[in-house]
């Protein structure tokens, strides 16, 4: 969800010179040393840094039954979470996350109250998470030190569990399971899946502060449902600022194919497809 801004023909020139000198210099990286023995990815913050994170996804559902015409829907969110580094160890990291904003809004009518109910649940969150280095929640709780759900862990993690638990090397893949949170804010428990990605380290900068990785993943049902109930796959892309020890953009496009049928009934099943497109991106200040 990029932001256009009307440029100057002398800033656009500009712009492009320094496209073309990032992009030609991003594979002298493969000469380096650090290249050579391997890039470590992990998470690991500063004490005392304050992590501005803005949340944008855009969830279109399509429902079909036999006979009927198709229904769309679509859903945006777009939410704006501080992330406090409290304590910063060798292995773990705690972190304090608030939200600030949360907008969420749909096209179906019928929705309306469902979406003021979300942006309510949302707005004025506040987890103490421990992360692991690979960004995996250790331990979870609210404000007052109650253990809170692992839906909602998900649904406000500030990054997933994507880094390798080793170093690597251009090129190189590494493989992760994920929960594959609800893509619909407006939705119920549902069809429960998880992502079986692999990930790829495409290139770092010339001193090694940025790291560029790129991913793609199949959709897997949690259950034991047939593999044509539940189907999809998921593509994206992230930077990863290794001084900061912290993703600080990303970006993924999500595809879901369901096949819902009402218990007992003699009827054709109910057929969702959900496609989902997210960035999250992680600044110094709004």
């Amino acid at each position: 969800m990029s932001i256009h801004r009307r440029r100057s023909p002398h800033v656009r020139t500009l712009a492009l010179a320094a496209a073309a000198l990032i992009a030609a210099t991003r594979p002298v990286v493969a000469q380096t040393a650090a290249t050579r023995e391997g890039v470590v990815l992990r998470l690991h913050p500063h004490v005392g840094d304050t992590l501005h994170t803005r949340l944008e996804q855009l969830t279109e559902i399509t429902i079909s039954r036999p006979g009927t015409t198709p229904r769309p829907m679509a859903t945006t969110v777009t939410v704006l979470t501080r992330t406090i580094v409290q304590e910063s160890r060798q292995a773990s990291t705690t972190v304090l996350t608030v939200v600030d904003s949360a907008d969420v809004h749909t096209s179906d009518a019928h929705s309306g109250p469902l979406a003021e109910q979300a942006e309510r649940s949302l707005r004025g969150q506040r987890l103490v998470l421990q992360l692991a280095e690979d960004g995996t929640v250790e331990i979870a709780r609210d404000a007052r030190g109650v253990a809170v759900s692992r839906e909602v862990v998900d649904a406000m993690a500030s990054m997933p569990p994507v880094f390798p638990r080793r170093s690597v090397t251009i090129g190189e893949r590494w493989r992760r399971e994920m929960p594959l949170v609800s893509s619909n804010p407006l939705a119920g428990g549902g069809a429960r899946a998880h992502v079986r990605a692999e990930f790829r380290l495409d290139s770092i900068t010339r001193h090694g502060e940025l790291a560029y990785v790129s991913m793609r993943g199949d959709i897997v049902p949690d259950d034991d449902r047939p593999a044509a109930d539940l189907s999809g796959h998921m593509t994206g892309e992230m930077q990863v600022d290794r001084r900061r020890g912290w993703m600080t953009d990303s970006r993924f496009s999500l595809v879901v194919m369901s096949l819902v049928a009402a218990p007992g009934a003699a009827a054709a099943p109910t057929r969702f497809l959900t496609k989902v497109t997210q960035r999250l991106r992680t600044m110094d200040k709004w």
